[in-house]
């Protein structure tokens, strides 16, 4: 993890800058204590001397960030680090203002060699020369702070993406347990045909059951699909049951043009289709029809899958239907969208049962 983060030399030139104007205010407060006429020279003078000022601030301020996370990796003492930086303060504040008057002198046009004599120098400083003292000290506790706050960020965002893996390898254990599942039911599907002695059915309920197996292959690990492909999965697996419950199972599909290029969770549907032929149309003795639906309301997307009412008095209670179908599709969805999604169960009502299911509306990008 990076200690700290780059510094934006346009952020730092531009408040050294404005600080810069601050300053050349001060000047113009002090120098007007004292008595002083601003000539046309002054005026320059403090123009050029504070904004030199600034502006050599603006290029330490990069260095003094990087002494301080230097001296703290180096040096575990805060003793011998408060030393270390008392040194560079002083050394900032005598080489940074012979630097700065040098520099004054050259533009203001004083070329004579005695005015780049560190007497020269010395009798130029004064006690406002300490403001770059304190500036260093300033600069270091910004460069503190700064850092700190980094580090918490960075922390902050490497549990953020902590949860984010956790969430995911969690949707993934999920969709490992309803593969499995689906798969165990369509293998018992096909164990009934061969205790029946529909061996010519069996194999071709084998058949159907390779290619839905082929299909979901093909798009191993991926989160989410287009609905179009949800609905190739499901009507595979009805038409393996269709197999076994012949005309008593009367699959429908009804789905908006525009819906069918949307993206959905994988199998996300699979487990609600297998929770309405076992619980409705098992239980029936008459053709009974499971229906899966979907459209667009709005900015969301609404699927449906229904099934005709049981009959001969089975009635599946609530917590039966909520086996791993249902549990496992809540809790895919509320890891999935969090709060941005709906969930509706509507067991053995008067038409059967129906669940709805809810998404935020989201086109699968173009190919």
């Amino acid at each position: 993890m990076p200690e700290t983060r780059r510094l934006n030399w346009r952020v730092v030139l531009g408040l050294w800058t404005a600080l810069g104007f601050l300053l050349i205010m001060q000047s113009y407060v002090a120098t007007a204590g004292d008595g002083r006429d601003f000539t046309p020279s002054l005026h320059a003078y403090l123009w050029v001397a504070q904004m030199y000022r600034a502006w050599l601030w603006a290029l330490l301020t990069p260095f003094i960030f990087r002494l301080r996370r230097d001296l703290n990796r180096r040096h575990q003492n805060i003793a011998v680090v408060g030393a270390l930086h008392f040194l560079g303060a002083l050394t900032v504040l005598a080489v940074g203002n012979v630097l700065r008057i040098w520099a004054v002198e050259i533009s203001l046009g004083y070329w004579e060699s005695k005015y780049f004599s560190l007497a020269s120098v010395y009798n130029q400083l004064g006690t406002y020369t300490l403001i770059d003292f304190y500036i260093y000290w300033a600069v270091l506790l910004v460069a503190y702070v700064s850092d700190v706050n980094w580090q918490k960020r960075q922390v902050e965002f490497r549990e953020e993406q902590l949860r984010t893996q956790l969430a995911q390898a969690e949707l993934a254990a999920l969709k490992q347990q309803v593969q499995p599942h689906f798969l165990f039911n369509s293998l018992n599907a096909v164990a009934a045909l061969m205790r029946e002695g529909a061996a010519a059915k069996a194999v071709e309920a084998l058949a159907l059951l390779s290619t839905l197996l082929r299909q979901l292959m093909n798009h191993a690990g991926r989160p989410e699909i287009e609905l179009w492909r949800e609905f190739d999965y499901a009507q595979c697996y009805l038409s393996v049951e269709q197999v076994r419950f012949e005309d008593k199972l009367v699959p429908h599909f009804d789905a908006d043009e525009e819906c069918l290029n949307a993206l959905v969770p994988t199998l996300i549907l699979q487990p609600l289709v297998e929770n309405a032929v076992k619980h409705g149309i098992a239980q029936r003795r008459t053709p009974g029809r499971v229906s899966v639906t979907a459209r667009r309301v709005g900015d969301r997307l609404r699927l449906a899958v229904a099934n005709d009412p049981a009959e001969g008095g089975h009635h599946a209670r609530e917590s039966e239907n909520h086996g791993i179908g249902l549990s496992a599709t809540r809790t895919r969805l509320e890891r999935t969208f969090g709060p941005n999604h709906r969930l509706e169960c509507v067991i053995n009502g008067p038409d059967g049962t129906i669940i709805t299911i809810e998404l935020p509306w989201r086109p699968a990008p173009a190919e």
